[in-house]
C-alpha cells in the first residue's frame, strides 16, 4: 500500500504542473493539443458527473473524458483541514515566504501520513525523494518576492509554531497562520468516489482518448460547485480543485 502511495502522490505533483500544449495559430488547421483545458497530456482533470462500473466521466473545461480504472489503481483523497489538525507524526510540505531570520510563514500547508519510509522533500514521500522527472519550477513574477517551501516531519507543534523535520537541513522551525489554507491527503479507494467531487487521473490514453488511470486523486469541489484548475477565469464546471476554494493548476 505505501508503494502505491508513494505512486498517486508523485503523479498528483506532475499532473499539477505538467505544461499545457499550444494552441493552434490562427488559420491552422492543426487539431488542440490533448494538454489543453484541464485535460493533461498524460491524464485528465474535471468533475465527476457518472460513475458506470469501473467506468468514470469527468467534465473537463473541453468536454466530457472517459477515465477507466482497475483494481490496482491507487486512490487518495484530498480534504480541508485547519490548524490544529497539525500534529507531531505527520509528513508536512508547507509554502509560504521566508523573513530576513529565514523563518517561514506558511500560506498553504499540504499534510499526508507518515510511512515506513517517512518523509522527502518537496511532496514526494521517503528516503529517495525526488522531484518528478520533467518538471522545472515556475519563475516568480517580476517584482514579488520568491515563494519558498519547507517540507518533512512536524515535530512538535504549539500554536502557530510548527517544528518540521526536514531532509536537507534538519529541524527548521515555521509559522503557520490561522489564516494559511491546510489541507490533508490520505489514502483512498473507488468506494469514495461520488459524484460532483473533482477528480485527477493520470495514466495513458487510448486510441479514442479513454484514461487508463494508473492513480485518482479526488478533491471536493468549491464553494460554488464547481473545480477550479487555474488556468484562468475559474468559470463553469469541470475544473480541478485541490482543496475547497482553491485553484490547482494544471497547466
Amino acid at each position: 500500500m505505501n508503494r502505491r502511495f508513494f505512486v498517486v502522490l508523485a503523479a498528483a505533483a506532475g499532473l499539477s504542473v505538467a505544461a499545457c500544449g499550444s494552441g493552434a495559430s490562427a488559420g491552422s488547421s492543426s487539431s488542440p493539443s490533448p494538454g489543453r483545458g484541464g485535460q493533461a497530456r498524460n491524464g485528465a482533470a474535471g468533475q465527476l458527473v457518472q460513475i458506470n462500473g469501473q467506468t468514470l466521466i469527468l467534465t473537463a473545461a473541453t468536454g466530457d473524458v472517459t477515465v477507466t480504472y482497475s483494481d490496482s489503481t491507487a486512490f487518495t483523497r484530498t480534504s480541508a483541514a485547519v490548524l490544529a489538525d497539525i500534529v507531531p507524526g505527520q509528513c508536512l510540505v508547507a509554502n509560504g515566504q521566508k523573513d530576513s531570520a529565514a523563518t517561514l510563514t506558511a500560506t498553504t500547508v499540504r499534510l499526508s501520513p507518515k510511512t515506513s519510509s517517512g518523509c522527502g522533500a518537496g511532496g514526494q514521500f521517503g528516503p529517495n525523494a525526488s522531484p518528478v522527472p520533467g518538471v522545472s519550477p515556475r519563475p516568480t513574477p517580476s517584482g514579488q518576492p520568491a515563494g519558498a517551501f519547507v517540507a518533512g516531519e512536524v515535530t512538535a507543534a504549539a500554536g502557530t509554531s510548527i517544528t518540521v523535520l526536514t531532509t536537507a537541513s534538519g529541524s527548521e522551525v515555521i509559522n503557520v497562520p490561522t489564516t494559511a489554507m491546510v489541507t490533508r491527503m490520505s489514502i483512498a479507494s473507488a468506494t469514495d468516489l461520488r459524484t460532483g467531487e473533482c477528480l485527477r487521473a493520470n495514466g495513458a490514453r487510448d486510441s479514442a482518448g479513454a484514461v487508463q488511470a494508473t492513480s485518482i486523486a479526488i478533491t471536493p469541489a468549491g464553494p460554488s460547485g464547481t473545480c477550479a484548475t487555474g488556468t484562468g477565469g475559474g468559470r463553469g464546471p469541470g475544473r480541478v480543485g485541490a482543496s475547497p476554494g482553491a485553484s490547482a493548476p494544471i497547466d
